[in-house]
């Protein structure tokens, strides 16, 4: 029996007011060249059902949503609930936060297309950035963080489970790719690959 692929492909995609720079359309056509049988979305199941896609970031709202309506693309929700919120804390802590956001927001604003997010030194300093803004926020926040990636984890390995032929794109935040890369590639019928190779 074949391991199912699995790819995650990450966004910066919380940063609701900040312009991204590159045309949606170039996720649009990463995402229609690779084709996957299952796109996982960090929303919930109510979001799906009720197409309530308001608070959603616009790489779910105005690309992948969209291209799942035009394709033969099943879009499988992850959540069983809503992301937690962004790391916050008092004093000196919430002025280093909101720090660190400026930078994550620069990263955005100067990202090409959705390859620079994945991979190089932007991957590698969003992933650093939004470690250290968890850090700064507390053991409440990482463990929110924890629980949330966990959950997505646990869904992409479920969908994995119940159909072994499918491949599987997952678009989540880049703050959760590495992580729920790592707990996937623990299990011998997932095959944790690169979205390019998809």
């Amino acid at each position: 029996m074949s391991a199912t692929p699995v790819a995650v492909l990450g966004t910066l995609a919380e940063f609701h007011k900040e312009p991204i720079p590159y045309d949606l359309n170039a996720l649009v056509r990463l995402v229609s060249r690779l084709h996957p049988d299952l796109l996982c979305l960090d929303m919930t199941s109510e979001q799906w059902r009720q197409r309530d896609f308001g608070g959603l970031p616009p790489e779910y709202r105005e690309a992948l949503l969209p291209l799942a309506y035009q394709t033969d693309i099943v879009v499988a929700p992850l959540a069983s609930e809503n992301p937690p919120m962004e790391s916050l804390a008092p004093g000196w802590h919430g002025s280093l936060i909101r720090l660190i956001r400026s930078w994550l927001a620069f990263l955005q604003r100067s990202a090409p297309g959705p390859d620079s997010i994945n991979q190089g030194l932007r991957h590698h300093a969003a992933d650093l950035l939004y470690a250290l803004s968890a850090w700064l926020a507390g053991p409440g926040t990482r463990r929110k963080l924890t629980e949330h990636t966990d959950r997505l984890t646990q869904s992409v390995l479920e969908l994995a489970r119940r159909d072994s032929e499918a491949r599987i794109l997952v678009v989540v935040n880049v703050r959760h790719c590495h992580i729920i890369r790592a707990a996937l590639r623990k299990y011998p019928e997932i095959q944790v690959v690169e979205y390019s190779n998809l």
